[in-house]
């Protein structure tokens, strides 16, 4: 077999649990002379991003991975399909035959992780081996694989022990059988493979233990029954107490079990079990953590359940307690919620909800409240607010209204898991981002999480210095705005984890600056955005689209059309992560409007502002927003009017600017005298003579962009 499948790309081994697939890998992968690495996947593989880097980590192994691949990984919102995945796929192509095992991918459900399993399996190279380690379907297309005879596969068939072997894992346990015993008791196992050594172990030293194998009876779920009872029945009270207490955790360390269950020798009970090569299974090469068999498991826990259902709740909660402590929040999340101690939950999935989202891992905490009903999550005001905050990041604003709603029914003025200085504070500054009661509102809510936090000199403070001055600014309050977003600025100086605020605090400022025609502001303020967004990787991000937004405005005031155009694609692409702050997606969608006509594109202009008035028309108390967008209509409908081209409103920009020209001419990369020409036309149909007074008329029909800058007029 071993000939064979080194010959295939895919082997697949599929078998229910406890028929020593994994075994019967490793042995293979001992004798096979290509390096192996070894991944064992979980529940957290179902994050992309997870998955792939473990993958990245195990090639090492055999061999320096890309460093392009590596460094993508490395960034917080890594592009899998745009970069990793064809970084990965050359450097497959061109590494040194290996093998590749990846174990428990029944772990994996999640879409795009399952993708990445089929891309692996696409991409594996002919002389390379693909091994996937399953208890039912991977998941993955094989038809092709099939057909082409490029795929081994080995099922329960393949895996059952025969009598042979079955004779042969009970001499191993010191328990001798007779040819028939031992037949009789693959017969009632039907060769499964962890049934048989607990089988032994139950057995072994007993007089009549070949009658009493040959005696089994009944489906492997009463098989293991009867075993499970066995087997604890003999086992000393301390380990007896410590099988039926570790059954719970999915992966356990010595330090967990003592902490789980009071003790200060799980250490050596896990070694002892280790010994019996039969309970658990070790899951690191330095073997410190490990897991129990899952059916074995799944057994103990229901044991323990009978016999001691209020020791539930009080181990889920010290293992709860533990795994925060030590850095696996999703595996606290999880102990606390089945526990059911939802204020434990709560804590857990607000104190780090922004810190997730920062490295754009808020799918985590996403799948950490699925796990709950809404009822569940309505009953704590902390588990609301990270479940408001999730929705919006999911672009689902009803929902997260919900849980708004739900929050602000509880006692507020108590200390936030968040580090706001409560969790009135904390709802405010949510308020801030959703704003579902308008701007004025937004203001107010702002205001309250600015002198929360400035009391308590929490980092919050400058979150409330962001929400202050977008709402001065959609309020038509520049000079205010620029004040408290320079304030909230200087705060986040020494504090790298709030660049995603930071992003939003300059774009605002750019914004800000363009209504009181400071030039000089809007192009330092539009360059130190779109800078951080590429240095602290935030591209993806809602923040990268106010960025984005600034650098467009930016740079059409400087005359660098195409690079303006550039920009303004960014923000399309990013507006739906907006979709929940609909003040936002209005005013950026505005703002891009205004830009678009900027630079010639009306038809561009006119989609975004029906864009903005759909969102309009749901949206309350709307501050500047809709005057701007009664504005921008006028402007599009007096172009339109006079008959300006798309290429004579290019031009038409530059008019109200310094530039001459032949410098409009470089600006456009077009000939000076096709400028001209355009020009011209523009005079014609202004019914003017000259310059001076076709601005005039610009200004006087509203066709200046409100965003640009002083008029300076130089000849032509």
């Amino acid at each position: 077999m071993q000939i064979d499948a080194q010959r295939s790309r895919l082997v697949l081994v599929s078998a229910p649990a406890g028929y020593g697939k994994s075994t019967l890998v490793a042995q293979w992968s001992d004798l096979d002379p290509r390096p192996t690495c070894w991944v064992r996947l979980g529940r957290g593989d179902n994050d992309p991003a997870v998955l792939l880097g473990r993958i990245a980590a195990a090639l090492e192994r055999t061999g320096p991975l890309a460093d392009a691949a590596g460094e993508e990984l490395a960034r917080r919102t890594p592009r899998i399909d745009e970069v990793v995945l064809p970084r990965l796929a050359a450097d497959l192509a061109e590494r040194a035959p290996f093998v590749l095992v990846l174990d428990d991918v029944h772990a994996v459900t999640a879409r795009q992780s399952r993708t990445i399993l089929a891309f692996l399996v696409d991409e594996v190279p002919s002389g390379s081996q693909l091994v996937l380690v399953t208890r039912g379907d991977p998941g993955v297309p094989l038809g092709r694989l099939r057909a082409g005879g490029d795929l081994i596969e080995i099922g329960t068939g393949l895996l059952a022990l025969d009598a042979k072997e079955t004779r042969d894992v009970a001499a191993s346990g010191a328990l001798e059988l007779s040819a028939d015993a031992a037949e009789a008791l693959r017969e009632r196992t039907e060769g499964w493979a962890a049934a048989v050594v607990l089988a032994t172990l139950s057995l072994s030293g007993q007089d009549d233990a070949g009658a009493r194998a040959a005696a089994l009876s009944g489906d492997q779920t009463q098989i293991a029954d009867y075993l499970l009872e066995e087997v604890l029945e003999r086992q000393p009270e301390q380990l007896r107490r410590f099988l039926l207490g570790t059954s719970i955790l999915e992966r356990m360390t010595a330090p967990l079990c003592d902490a789980m269950l009071g003790t200060t020798d799980a250490a050596a009970s896990l070694e002892a079990l280790a010994r019996a090569n039969a309970f658990v299974v070790p899951i690191d090469g330095r073997r410190e953590w490990y897991r129990y068999h899952h059916l074995f498991s799944d057994l103990l826990r229901a044991e323990l359940t009978r016999r001691h259902p209020e020791l539930l709740p009080v181990y889920r909660r010290r293992a709860a307690r533990w795994c925060e402590q030590h850095g696996a929040p999703g595996e606290a999340f999880a102990y606390a919620h089945e526990s059911g101690d939802l204020a434990q939950a709560g804590r857990i999935a607000l104190a780090h909800r922004d810190e997730f989202a920062m490295h754009g891992h808020s799918q985590r905490v996403r799948r950490w409240i699925e796990r709950c009903t809404d009822e569940e999550i309505a009953s704590d005001p902390q588990l609301s607010l990270a479940a408001a905050w999730i929705s919006f990041y999911g672009g689902d604003a009803a929902r997260a209204r919900r849980f708004i709603a739900a929050a602000e029914r509880a006692p507020l003025d108590v200390p936030s898991a968040d580090g706001a200085s409560s969790l009135r504070s904390s709802l405010a500054s949510l308020r801030t981002i959703l704003a579902p009661d308008g701007i004025t509102q937004m203001l107010r809510d702002a205001q309250v999480a600015y002198a929360a936090e400035k009391r308590a000199g929490t980092r919050w403070l400058a979150s409330g210095c962001r929400a202050m001055g977008v709402a001065y600014v959609l309020l038509g309050r520049p000079q205010e705005a620029i004040a408290v977003l320079r304030e909230g600025l200087a705060l986040l100086r020494d504090h790298p984890e709030l660049d995603h605020v930071r992003a939003v605090i300059l774009g605002y400022l750019v914004f800000a600056a363009a209504e009181t025609d400071d030039r000089r502001d809007v192009q330092r303020w539009a360059v130190e955005a779109t800078w951080l967004i590429a240095d602290a990787h935030l591209d993806g991000t809602a923040g990268s689209a106010v960025a984005y937004t600034a650098g467009a405005l930016a740079h059409e005031q400087r005359g660098d059309h195409p690079e303006a155009a550039r920009q303004l694609d960014h923000v399309r692409r990013l507006r739906r992560h907006l979709r929940a702050a609909a003040w936002a997606d209005a005013d950026l969608a505005l703002r891009s409007a205004e830009i678009s006509l900027d630079l010639g594109d009306p038809a561009g202009a006119l989609e975004l502002a029906h864009a903005a008035g759909d969102t309009l028309q749901r949206y309350p108390d709307a501050g500047t927003l809709p005057a701007r967008l009664r504005r921008l209509e006028r402007r599009i409908a007096q172009g339109r009017d006079l008959g300006l081209t798309a290429a004579e409103l290019r031009v038409l920009s530059f008019l109200p600017t310094h530039l001459s020209l032949q410098e409009v001419a470089d600006r456009l990369c077009l000939a000076r005298p096709t400028v001209k020409t355009h020009v011209a036309s523009i005079y014609d149909k202004l019914g003017v003579t000259g310059r001076s007074e076709a601005v005039e008329i610009v200004e006087q029909l509203g066709l200046r962009s409100t965003t640009a800058g002083p008029r300076t007029r130089r000849g032509g």
